[in-house]
């Protein structure tokens, strides 16, 4: 669920509508906005292309402000209109920063604010859109989904997935606002000081099947899933394949010359949660967990509880 508005774009004399934002004017709309797309640490990452690339080059722009957003919002430009979305239920800071940046747009277009209902705004009215009804719809929504059917329930964040279960949405729901609890637990998790790992998959030579990998890496505090599923954006990837196993590769080494670090052990997931010591984790949602740190002494024992898992190349 979302809610969009429309600013249409601005017509120039003789020559149609004005050219269509880049990535980067799109931005300085608003102060201190930045883009979610691309990982600009990224070696591959080209900050010219990026930046000088139009705004209909791209399906959106997921932007918000670092530090301060939870889910952000979506920019696109398609029909000669530019297009801002925010998510339902986004936070109140991601909804004051969107209906800043509809406001900018619209000074910047010289037009209206229209809604996907067909309400009309203008820049001197938008930032009192009502948006409280929104967030609570939202929040009502993701908890009668845990009520009928669902175990678990999920939505992006500017950097990470949040997932609710029926004890958060209860905490949350319970609180003395509702809104407020929510926006500090979406937003938490996306400036936790921690590594998100990645999920990585490969076909085993030796049966065909698809086995699922993380890495846990030596002296790094790490997110993982506490029971690892196929995220969404992998989805499509996979096509019809099933994985097979989830395995987790424990790598590290002596010393602190991460260089020579190497893959100590591949363990099946299972046992690793089974025997991961209950001190050196905690649950930050209904789905993940963030990993301490692990040094070389602590890897070996976790290993010696688990048993190696000798893989196939």
């Amino acid at each position: 669920m979302s809610i969009t508005f429309f600013v249409k774009n601005k017509k120039k004399f003789l020559v149609g509508l004005a050219p269509v934002m880049s990535v980067e004017e799109a931005l300085r709309l608003v102060p201190n906005l930045s883009q979610f797309n691309a990982d600009e640490d990224d070696e591959e990452f080209d900050a010219d292309s990026f930046y000088g690339a139009k705004l209909d080059e791209f399906d959106c722009l997921v932007a918000g402000t670092d530090g301060l957003s939870g889910r952000g919002f979506e920019i696109g430009y398609e029909d000669g209109a530019y297009n801002v979305r925010i998510g339902t239920p986004s936070t109140r800071t991601d909804w004051k920063i969107a209906l800043e940046y509809l406001k900018n747009l619209a000074l910047k277009m010289d037009g209206e604010i229209v809604s996907e209902d067909g309400e009309k705004f203008s820049a001197q009215n938008i930032e009192s859109f009502n948006y409280e009804h929104d967030i609570r719809a939202g929040l009502e929504a993701i908890e009668q989904n845990l009520q009928k059917e669902a175990q678990i329930s999920t939505i992006y964040g500017i950097r990470n997935e949040v997932s609710f279960d029926k004890k958060i949405m209860a905490r949350i729901m319970g609180a003395k606002d509702p809104a407020d609890e929510f926006g500090k637990f979406v937003t938490d998790i996306q400036n936790l000081d921690a590594y998100f790992a990645n999920q990585m998959f490969y076909r085993r030579n030796d049966s065909g099947e698809i086995s699922g990998d993380y890495v846990l890496s030596q002296g790094v505090v790490t997110v993982l899933p506490y029971e690892p599923s196929v995220e969404y954006k992998n989805l499509q990837m996979l096509g019809d394949e099933k994985v097979a196993r989830w395995s987790v590769a424990i790598f590290g080494g002596e010393g602190d010359d991460e260089e020579k670090y190497e893959i100590l052990a591949t363990l099946k997931y299972e046992s690793f949660i089974q025997n991961l010591p209950r001190d050196k984790y905690k649950f930050i949602d209904a789905k993940n967990i963030v990993v301490s740190a692990f040094d070389k002494a602590e890897f070996d024992e976790l290993i010696a509880k688990c048993g190696k898992e000798e893989l196939a190349d």
